[in-house]
């Protein structure tokens, strides 16, 4: 969520502001969600949203992650790769879901494009999912369950890009017996770069 200097943020208004963006972005794709056409249907002005946002995209993307941050949180008690499956056999769920993976994959494809939905989908989409992977990783790791040399960052790359990949080229999202294979076959290959670094 981008910080702003100033009166703090409106609940209520907050609230009508990214559920018009939504709206609009769900019925018309992202470029139909502009700054006008958000103040116009949240009944505020441009000057409002441009206190605290910094462009329609960022909107969006707020929204759409503050409804689904759920699917970021380990959930409690669970085992790493417990965690590894719930992270992405969420993140499959989602951009299967009939409502978010066409807009997801419109704001992926609009960014290539646009600097301004680019910065957006990575601020409020692309790095609080991937830091919810790493951070579950980086335990394994100070828990000794995983090689201290463990590329995280690598690691992170193989867990999450499946789901965007088979988003972007229409091909249908991996299973719950998916999930599982791609989950065991990245941590096998980072548990055998133990045996691998001692050779």
């Amino acid at each position: 969520m981008v910080s702003r200097r100033g009166r703090p943020r409106s609940t209520a208004v907050r609230e009508k502001v990214v559920r018009a963006a939504a709206d609009l972005a769900l019925d018309g794709g992202p470029g139909a969600a502009t700054v006008d056409a958000i103040a116009k249907r949240a009944e505020v002005s441009r000057t409002t949203i441009y206190k605290w946002w910094p462009s329609a995209s960022a909107i969006v993307l707020e929204g759409l992650l503050d409804s689904v941050r759920d699917t970021i949180v380990r959930p409690p008690g669970s085992t790493t790769v417990q965690a590894l499956e719930h992270h992405v056999g969420a993140l499959f769920g989602l951009v299967a879901d009939p409502a978010v993976g066409p807009l997801l994959r419109n704001v992926i494809a609009a960014s290539a494009s646009d600097p301004a939905i680019e910065r957006a989908l990575m601020d409020q989409w692309i790095t609080p999912r991937r830091a919810a992977v790493a951070v579950t990783l980086r335990d394994a790791v100070a828990a000794g369950e995983l090689p201290v040399h463990t590329d995280v960052e690598v690691a992170v790359d193989a867990l999450v890009s499946p789901p965007y990949y088979r988003l972007m080229l229409g091909m249908a999202p991996l299973d719950d017996a998916g999930v599982a294979a791609l989950v065991n076959t990245v941590w096998c290959g980072c548990r055998g770069a133990r045996e691998g670094a001692g050779s």
